[in-house]
């Protein structure tokens, strides 16, 4: 089949391309996506869609060159999963511009230890960790080095031969804030709840979902705004950019920073790419909307194997649709939900009753 052949486009990568697909879109870019799903919604936004069986540097070559070979590369933007695979990002930097963290700064945040320690040095409040091989004892948790979404994360003990640490677990609610790194400032976008999915095969902390504007005393959120201006300026951070935290009653402690753009970044609307864009040279942006009503993002996880019947007649607020015929395994994603409302009990109650509706949609009888 011969490849479509475009004038000038954006390539998105990531582990699911719809989001970042999306956004392009909505600000007038032509896009072509790689990604591990090439889901419905994907390719009806994207001029075409390459999919990958990972994002290994093995799998994603071929799909680049067949990108290459469609048309003029004006940058590339990536997101989650690449966590797992940094040789993959090293190659893309080369072959393009990138609209995102350099592939040196993503492997330098993913080193743990100078993470860990960069944050005492700067005063920055974290959850003790261990980086011996032997548990440390009850309540801590595994968590991998090179990882994204939960996955890997446990109560009791590393996967054998697993890169990673233990980390003591704080009781407390899993927040994150979206912010926006430039050469000489960082602003703020947003603080956003986060909860995980159902325990099942891929654990207990796999991400299950996440909404906007979450509230914060005023004092924890100097905290968090003090921490994300100290730890973007000594990684030197561009762009969009989110760091996970865990408030708790004795205060609020950081996790991890995600140096890409990451799923809350669809919560605040849809000219929020234009200001990353701006961070790398693109044309500057003076004002930028910003969604001010709560929205929420919530992940539907298989409980059962299923085909995706093609009769399925998804609604508009179902994203990350697979297509029809579709395989997926329990424990897999099947879909997306999107909700909002004028408060952060409307979107709860929105998202109980879209689930509701998914669940009866696809005959999961739960």
């Amino acid at each position: 089949m011969r490849t479509p052949v475009f004038s000038k486009y954006l390539l998105v990568i990531a582990k699911s391309a719809r989001m970042l697909a999306r956004m392009c879109v909505d600000i007038g870019y032509d896009v072509v996506a790689i990604d591990c799903y090439a889901d419905a919604d994907t390719r009806q936004v994207a001029r075409q869609v390459f999919k990958v069986e990972s994002l290994d540097w093995a799998d994603v070559s071929p799909a680049l060159l067949a990108v290459r070979q469609s048309g003029t590369v004006y940058g590339i933007l990536y997101g989650s999963g690449l966590e797992a695979f940094p040789e993959t990002l090293q190659y893309l930097q080369f072959h393009s511009r990138l609209f995102g963290n350099s592939a040196e700064v993503f492997r330098k945040v993913q080193d743990k230890p100078y993470f860990f320690g960069l944050m005492a040095e700067l005063g920055v409040a974290h959850p003790p960790v261990s980086f011996v091989a032997s548990y440390p004892g009850d309540g801590w948790i595994f968590k991998p080095c090179r990882s994204e979404g939960g996955v890997g994360i446990g109560r009791d003990r590393a996967a054998a031969g697993v890169d990673g640490y233990w980390q003591r677990f704080v009781d407390g609610q899993a927040m994150s804030v979206l912010f926006m790194s430039f050469v000489d400032r960082v602003e703020v976008i947003g603080f956003n709840r986060q909860w995980c999915a159902a325990p099942g095969p891929a654990g207990h902390f796999l991400f299950g979902g996440i909404a906007s504007h979450a509230e914060l005393p005023a004092a924890v959120r100097s905290q968090l705004t003090d921490a994300v201006n100290k730890l973007s300026a000594a990684y030197q951070l561009r762009g969009l950019n989110t760091l996970d935290f865990m408030a708790a009653a004795s205060g609020a402690y950081v996790l991890e920073i995600n140096p890409r753009i990451s799923a809350s970044a669809q919560l605040y609307g849809r000219e929020l790419l234009l200001r990353h864009l701006a961070a790398f040279g693109g044309t500057e942006v003076s004002v930028t909307k910003i969604s001010r009503e709560p929205v929420a993002y919530q992940i539907v996880y298989a409980a059962k194997n299923l085909e995706i019947d093609a009769d399925v007649d998804w609604p508009d607020w179902v994203v990350d649709r697979p297509v029809a015929g579709s395989i997926v395994g329990v424990g897999q994603p099947i879909c997306s939900i999107i909700a909002g409302g004028k408060n952060s009990r409307q979107v709860a109650e929105q998202l109980l009753q879209r689930q509701a509706i998914v669940q009866t949609l696809l005959k999961l009888g739960c």
